[in-house]
């Protein structure tokens, strides 16, 4: 998976808690007793679909936020770290490692991110379907 904020309120990064398991970026997470995981329980927060597209030659969707919601999920977008110098550097696969600062990002009403997502999601999404948070951090059509 892969992703990042396209339109913010304000840069407001959480970058004080480590990773607890291997976090893509351009998932949703949250801050777990031991550290930062995918989330574990679907959230409350609603984004509308705004376009279908592409990210790295996978199927992404671009989603805008409705619903902040009352649980703390933040969406992964770390730092890409030294990219000019890092000849194995890979947009579409890049994961920040247990152990390492995770930069996320609790995104607010109004502003835009674009994610990858299963070819099996891309399918079921139209564009004006609202999604939330599901459970490994990717999104699923609110039922």
């Amino acid at each position: 998976m892969a992703g990042y904020m396209r339109k913010l309120n304000g840069y407001v990064y959480d970058g004080a808690n480590k990773a607890y398991a291997a976090l893509a970026n351009g998932i949703f997470a949250e801050i777990g007793a031991n550290g930062v995981v995918a989330i574990t329980a679907a959230g409350d927060m609603e984004l509308r679909v705004e376009e279908k597209t592409t990210l790295w030659g996978l199927p992404a969707v671009v989603l805008n936020v409705v619903i902040a919601g009352d649980k703390e999920q933040y969406f992964v977008e770390n730092d890409l770290g030294d990219i000019e110098n890092d000849l194995t550097w890979d947009g579409a696969n890049y994961t920040c490692k247990v152990g390492d600062y995770v930069r996320m990002h609790r995104p607010l009403i109004g502003e835009q991110l674009i994610m990858t997502v299963s070819a099996e999601t891309y399918a079921a999404l139209t564009v004006g379907d609202t999604v939330k948070p599901a459970v490994g951090g990717s999104v699923a059509k609110k039922s």
